[in-house]
Parts: C-alpha cells; structure tokens; sequence
C-alpha cells in the first residue's frame, strides 16, 4: 500500500505568504513532477481572491494527472463556489472542540455543529464529489480535555459523516498541542474504531509536527499533509521532505513521490518564493556540510560514516566541508594528492594549519583564492578553483547587472530563476538594473557563464561581488 501525501503548499502554505499567479503555476507544475498526487488549493473567496486566480492552477495541476482538493467551509456557499473549478474533490471543516464553539462559533453544541458538517457532507455527496474530506477541526483538544470519554464522541461523529457521504475523516492538531508518544496514541486508537480512513494534520507550534505526522502514519493514518518547508499558519505544518525522506528512507514505507526530486524542487521552491531553505533543514547546505576536523577524516574515507547513505544517494552526492580551526589534515592530503602526489604529511599539516590559522577568532572562512594561495606556498601546485570548490563549496555572490534598456528584463528574470546556483533575482534602481543571488563553483554551468552566454545582447555591464 502506497501513503497518499497530501500537499498544501497552495492552500496552507498561502497562509504563510501569498504568491504571484505565475508562481502558483510554476510551483504548481513543479509539485505534480515529483510525483504527487493530490494537491490542495483553496476555494475563491472574493474580492480578496478571485476565481481567475485559482483555474491557471487547477488546470497545471489536472493537465499532469494530479487529483486537485479544493477547501471550504462547511456551508453549502463554500460547496458551490468548489463546484465552479469541477475540482475531483472537496474538503469541508467546522471546529469541534469546546474552545472553539464557544468563542468561535458563537456557543453552538457539539452535536449542532457535526450536524452541519453532516448536512455539508451531503450536499458534496450529491454534487458527485469522488473524495470529500470531513475536517473536525482541533480534534486534537477532545481527546487531550476529555481523554477515553472523548474518544467515543469522535467515534460516534465519524460514524455520522460516514452515513452521510464522507469519504475520508481529517483529525488536525490545530494548535499543536500532541507531542509523538500522544500522537501515537491518539492515532492507533482512531483508526481501531474509525470505519472511515483518517488524515493526519499536525500544527508545528513545539516543532513536533513532522514527527507527530510519522507516528500518526505509522499508526494508521492513509493521508497525511504537508507542505513545502513546512509553511503554513504560524510556523507550519510537517515537512514535506522530512516526512517523505523518514518515511522512505528510515522505515521503508513508500510514499509515491520521485524521492531523489526533492532537494531540486525545494530549491526551485526557494528561488521563485524567496523563502530561504532554513540552515537547519535537511536539505540545507549546511545540512551537508562536515565541520569537525575528525568527521571529515573520516567522511573523505567513508561519507556514510556521519551522512546517511540515503541522503547521499537522493540528495546531496557529495558532502561539503568547512574551513574552520578544526579542518583536517587528512582532507587537506585528499584534495592536493592527485595534483602533487603523495607529499610529506608535515606539509599537509602546515596547510591545514594555515587554513584553520585564517578563521581563528570567529573569523571569516577564506575565499578560494586564498585557498589557492595556502596550499600553492607549501607545494608550488595551483589548485583549480572549480576543484575546490567541490569540496568547499563555491562561494556565495552578488551579480550586479545593467541591462540595455529596450531588453525585456522580465525575460531574464524568468529563465534565471531556472539555473542550479541562483538563490534570488531582484529588480533594483540605480548603477543596476538587476541583482542575481546565487553560488558560483567556476565550471562551465556556473551563473555567470551563462548570463553571458544566454544574454549577450542584453548585458550592458555585469559585476560579481563575491560575500564574506
């Protein structure tokens, strides 16, 4: 049995920040090739969203087989509004916990409000809706207030919507208040009694999120949500890559989606959103970068020895290592080796010396020109940068470009937010026209190169600021 995913990065990732129309396509296209198989986007709520913003979308989304999940209210309005896109399926949501119909629902009971989600279930049923996801929203809160007295209230609700048409019943953690072990519990007793399959929608608000959605799945659950980064209300909900990469990788159960795609769409991702991949998420540069001089004695043997074998295969190749007090001789003696030979260890020592000497006090990494410089002191052997820059790194730039006014810069933006390297393009007004954020590793594909390759005509000027 293949875990369907569920991605929100269009409709809970929105709440996060809203993105162009052009953007919603793109990101759109690019989340149907790594495999995914149901997208959720959100019903139009005018004037602040329009039904034209939503159909480019549907649309990229349904031309590459994905099944589209439109979300709405409870409410015959939100149904009907759904029913305009001829989505495959609808989700409709109405609070359940006491907190929530007391000051958000305006003191209903809790049978009122299952009763018009029932009624909302139906309504969806009859319009021939093929998935309808019955949301209890912060389920969660009744099983942590009321403990075994609450499970057979959520049972007997299930079973209601069941009657009515639902297909699928979602039980979110809406303020993240489950921690693994509860979430677990709360999982494996659900799905024991519920005669629907359940969906797992966890908040992040104590960075558990991701974790919770494992458990929850691993109990059970046959849809699980996520999105890209995590994004979503507050800080989020589970990670798309952390929950698929644990899953596949850590204890074999597959989830659908074209593994080794996703450190590529997380970076096309970052680039057209201007969301920054976090240093500490697993597909970050540093997530691949070994610091500790005796890690990297041992990673140039073995990299499996401190990164997972997986993420190697699917993600990353190869690691990066820092320049740092603590760099390796051993690392130094595996770089210069096929350009010198094998040397006295004395001098390998005294590079990594060097190296470390640089970056004492806090100091900044040096750049790889004076990496270059280091090593060629000792062994009269200059060192390619391109070379080292497949163990360091390259280094982070600040493309300055002027652009003949007749060109369309547009253009330019457009394509370059395609190209490994680029982190961000921005317009900008003064001795530029254009500032392009990227990492350079000097070959033949670097930004760079291919700015004046692919765009001679429209270069006026071209200056590379390379960062601390």
């Amino acid at each position: 049995m293949v875990l369907r995913v569920l991605d929100s990065t269009l409709r809970e990732g929105e709440l996060f920040r809203l993105y162009p129309s052009d953007v919603r396509v793109r990101v759109a296209s690019r989340l149907a090739d790594s495999g995914l198989k149901r997208v959720e986007l959100t019903v139009d709520y005018p004037p602040r969203t329009s039904f034209g913003d939503v159909v480019p979308v549907v649309k990229a989304l349904r031309d590459r087989g994905v099944e589209v999940v439109m979300h709405g209210r409870a409410c015959e309005e939100d149904i009907e509004a759904i029913r305009r896109y001829k989505a495959d399926g609808c989700a409709l949501y109405i609070a359940v916990s006491k907190l929530h119909r007391e000051y958000k629902l305006h003191g209903v009971s809790e049978d009122e409000v299952i009763e018009r989600l029932c009624t909302a279930v139906r309504v969806a049923r009859d319009s021939g809706f093929g998935y309808i996801r019955a949301t209890l929203e912060d389920s969660s809160r009744i099983y942590l207030e009321d403990g075994e007295e609450g499970l057979p209230r959520i049972a007997n609700s299930i079973q209601r919507l069941k009657e009515s048409g639902a297909t699928i019943v979602s039980l979110p953690d809406t303020s993240g208040l489950l921690t693994p072990r509860l979430a677990r519990d709360f999982f494996a007793r659900a799905s024991a009694f519920s005669p629907l399959p359940l969906a797992a929608h966890f908040h992040n608000d104590y960075g558990l999120a991701t974790a919770n959605t494992i458990e929850a799945a691993l109990e059970g659950a046959e849809e699980v949500h996520a999105t890209l980064l995590g994004i979503g209300d507050r800080n989020g909900i589970a990670d798309t890559y952390e929950l698929v990469a644990t899953l596949e990788d850590i204890h074999g159960v597959r989830t659908g989606l074209n593994r080794s795609s996703l450190r590529e769409l997380y970076e096309y991702f970052s680039r057209v959103t201007g969301i920054e991949i976090p240093w500490r998420h697993p597909l970050s540069r540093e997530a691949r970068t070994v610091r500790a001089g005796v890690h990297q004695s041992m990673t140039v043997k073995r990299k499996e020895g401190y990164i997972p074998s997986r993420k190697l295969e699917n993600d990353f190749g190869e690691p990066l290592y820092a320049i740092s007090p603590y760099v390796s001789h051993n690392l130094v003696q595996t770089i210069i080796t096929p350009h010198t030979g094998t040397i006295d260890k004395e001098k390998t020592r005294r590079i990594a010396e060097s190296l470390a000497t640089v970056t004492r006090d806090g100091a900044t990494p040096p750049s790889l020109d004076a990496v270059q410089e280091i090593i060629r002191n000792e062994t009269g052997v200059m060192i390619p940068r391109q070379e080292l820059a497949r163990y360091f790194g390259g280094e982070r730039v600040y493309i300055l470009l002027k652009l003949h006014p007749q060109f369309p810069a547009q253009r330019l933006v457009k394509e370059a937010m395609e190209w490994e390297g680029v982190e961000g393009v921005d317009e900008v007004y003064g001795e530029a026209d254009m500032v392009i954020r990227a990492h350079i590793t000097y070959g033949k594909g670097s930004v760079v190169s291919l700015l004046r390759q692919k765009f001679p005509d429209a270069l006026q000027d071209l200056k590379v600021l390379v960062t601390d």
